[in-house]
């Protein structure tokens, strides 16, 4: 009776997971926060259009921050492929950018980089489908960013994915190859299975059971010596003719490449600043997370060593961007700082940053208390009078606090940012 029921209780869980379909689709979420929060940072991220025909290309562009105090449990990031996350084969990628050069092949990273990347990604099975960017490690596997719906509306039966080749033929990649790949998996399907079969017919199990028991030449008989050898040369003849006709049928060909790129980390602009150029210092002093009010506080120690005077405007983390309000109204997600205001040139000061919202438990980025080392990660933004950003790197220890209280800020867990921690 037991059985039964988690078998209906299997199935009931599976249909509703069907059902819910692209709405349980964020991807992202399913990774651990350390891993969102400590080893690439997306931000900026645009998508050009969130709808396009079969065919039609659209732009995935933003930028990614390696984390300087990378975790010791995912491989380090010197072995890296750009590349973006879509359920199945329903879009491709057709170009690949970062920091203004093409990354075909696998690239380097240093920690501590900020690197700029664009990817011209072309619409194929009609669906709506949560596109996100993703970096695979060497190692590590696959990090991946915030994600967007996009829909591909329109008829693709007659989809192309033309490709003209080095000596000027035009090839479609949707059906290129596709009798000859037909071909060999119906031989070795059918070689497969009569093997199988003849096992099967030849009581197997059974044998298993008297190995060591009954005589060697009961167990294996000539005949099944026969057919094992039969079928060993005819697999080594079969493989030596499809390699020569093959070879014959396409003589230039070109060996799959395997070179490394090192794509030089992202230069300063007017503009923007990354974290390796920015003037700006930042030297953590601790941090609670109050699990009631859902709330990140921060005591930061902060140093304008740059000629104008800087405000912290974010923070960026794990896909969440938390803007101050006097400064982006319309953020959905808000940060408190105080004090609030300016930085003066070459002041040092001490602010207690607040980051409260229900996204933490949403994301599951709550269960960072629950880490092995519990330490949090992430992006401070910093803006002059112009706009002009610097990004600036942060992270250590969160102390979780499951004490009552609305914010980290306001008391929750009896949070204190006194002088002892300096």
């Amino acid at each position: 009776m037991r059985i039964g029921r988690a078998a209906l209780s299997a199935i009931v869980i599976g249909a509703i997971a069907v059902s819910a379909g692209t709405a349980w689709a964020h991807g992202e979420r399913s990774q651990e926060p350390f891993m969102r929060m400590r080893t690439i940072t997306f931000y900026d991220t645009e998508w050009s259009k969130t709808k396009v025909k079969p065919g039609e290309v659209m732009d995935l562009t933003g930028k990614f921050h390696t984390f300087s105090e990378w975790p010791r449990a995912v491989n380090l990031p010197e072995s890296i492929f750009l590349h973006f996350s879509v359920p199945g084969p329903s879009m491709l990628k057709k170009e690949a950018w970062m920091n203004g050069m093409p990354v075909i092949n696998s690239t380097k990273t240093i920690l501590g980089g900020d690197y700029d990347y664009k990817m011209v990604i072309a619409g194929r099975v009609t669906g709506t489908y949560h596109v996100h960017p993703m970096v695979n490690i060497e190692g590590g596997g696959p990090l991946v960013g915030g994600g967007q719906f996009v829909t591909v509306d329109g008829d693709w039966t007659g989809f192309q994915n033309n490709v003209t080749t080095i000596d000027g033929t035009t090839v479609d990649m949707e059906h290129h190859g596709e009798g000859r790949i037909i071909g060999w998996w119906l031989l070795w399907s059918v070689l497969g299975i009569f093997w199988l079969l003849y096992w099967v017919k030849r009581p197997f199990l059974r044998r298993v059971f008297q190995v060591g028991v009954v005589p060697e030449e009961q167990l294996v008989s000539s005949g099944d010596r026969t057919v094992a050898v039969v079928l060993m040369v005819a697999t080594v003849l079969i493989v030596t003719v499809g390699y020569v006709s093959t070879n014959g049928a396409y003589p230039i060909t070109i060996p799959l490449q395997t070179g490394r790129m090192d794509t030089p980390e992202l230069a300063p602009t007017t503009a923007f600043t990354p974290y390796a150029h920015a003037t700006i210092k930042a030297r953590p002093v601790t941090a609670v997370y109050t699990v009631p009010g859902r709330s990140l506080g921060m005591l930061i120690e902060i140093k304008n060593g740059s000629s104008r005077p800087q405000q912290l405007g974010g923070f960026i983390t794990a896909n969440l961007q938390f803007r101050e309000p006097a400064l982006f109204p319309d953020a959905r997600l808000k940060v408190k700082v105080e004090p609030s205001g300016p930085i003066a040139p070459g002041q040092t000061a001490m602010l207690t940053i607040d980051a409260t919202d229900a996204e933490w438990e949403y994301q599951r980025l709550a269960e960072l208390i629950y880490d092995s080392d519990s330490r949090y990660g992430g992006l401070l933004e910093f803006f002059d009078a112009d706009k002009n950003r610097q990004i600036v790197e942060v992270g250590g220890p969160v102390i979780p606090s499951f004490e009552g209280g609305a914010t980290a800020m306001s008391g929750g867990g009896k949070w204190r940012p006194t002088t002892q921690y300096k």
